[in-house]
């Protein structure tokens, strides 16, 4: 770790053994604007246990203004987050993405509570999800050393708590469902760390505003098929493994759910043929 990372470190243990709470000539924004500046440190407690944790705490517990909330997810969203190194080789970098994105769903569920976001910026924010979701190619979970960088379900979360908000409509929650689709899709990694689970509850979220036709769903579902175009045998088996994961966790989801005995009935349907 960084001379800088260190003190952030022994200032957050500090903080976090005084009940969150700074001393009366600190300022919560500041702190939050230097926590952000490090949340892609490759220290797991610093990133995880702390800065991570703090920001959770300090948004339920109201400690930043509604604006000082937009900045602070409109940083989040930036390139020097969320987009940081995207495509690059810098295989540490995910972790300032990941945990990027983990701070925008603090910041959307706190908008579910309070409504303090345009759906013009909403709009802005599920459309860079799904632009980072669909380019992320560093899907692995747990890190040996480094801790959690979990992409898919760190911006599963994101989405959850978009598919939530009103303001999106029928077409807007399907383009979260191909987005997630897609990154269900793929066969150059096994998903090992709970991943469908994590990426099935914005889809059970989605499909509870009843707002997708049964005819949509359907479709949905039905797009998922091992293609393996290249003939590559392994990545075809890990493509079948993701797909059967994922659609087995949603099954179970939804079984003891009346109203969704079709889209049960379907998941079997395409599991059988794969």
């Amino acid at each position: 770790m960084t001379d800088k990372e260190n003190l952030l470190k022994e200032r957050l243990i500090r903080i976090s053994s005084n009940d969150h709470l700074l001393e009366k000539n600190e300022d919560y924004y500041l702190m939050g604007l230097e926590m952000l500046e490090n949340i892609g440190s490759l220290d797991s407690e610093l990133r995880d246990d702390l800065i991570y944790s703090t920001l959770f705490y300090w948004v339920s517990k109201n400690r930043f203004t509604f604006e000082e909330l937009k900045n602070l997810l409109n940083i989040s969203l930036d390139e020097e987050h969320l987009f940081y190194k995207l495509g690059d080789k810098d295989e540490d970098a995910v972790f300032k993405r990941t945990f990027s994105a983990l701070n925008v769903a603090l910041i959307i569920n706190k908008h579910r509570e309070e409504n303090f976001l345009s759906d013009e910026l909403l709009y802005e924010v599920k459309d860079t999800l799904v632009e980072y979701m669909i380019n992320e190619q560093d899907v692995r979970g747990y890190v040996e050393i480094k801790g959690w960088a979990h992409s898919a379900a760190h911006t599963a979360d994101a989405l959850d708590e978009l598919v939530q908000c009103t303001c999106f409509r029928a077409a807007d929650l399907m383009d979260i469902l191909n987005t997630i689709k897609a990154k269900v899709c793929i066969g150059y990694y096994v998903y090992i760390d709970e991943e469908s689970e994590r990426m099935v509850t914005p889809v059970e979220n989605a499909l509870n505003r009843r707002l997708l036709s049964d005819l949509e769903i359907i479709k949905w579902l039905q797009g998922f098929k091992v293609k393996n175009p290249e003939g590559n045998h392994i990545e075809k088996f890990h493509l079948m493994v993701n797909i059967k994961g994922f659609l087995r966790s949603l099954y179970f989801r939804l079984l003891e759910q009346e109203d969704s005995i079709f889209i049960v009935q379907e998941i079997k349907k395409v599991l059988s043929n794969l």
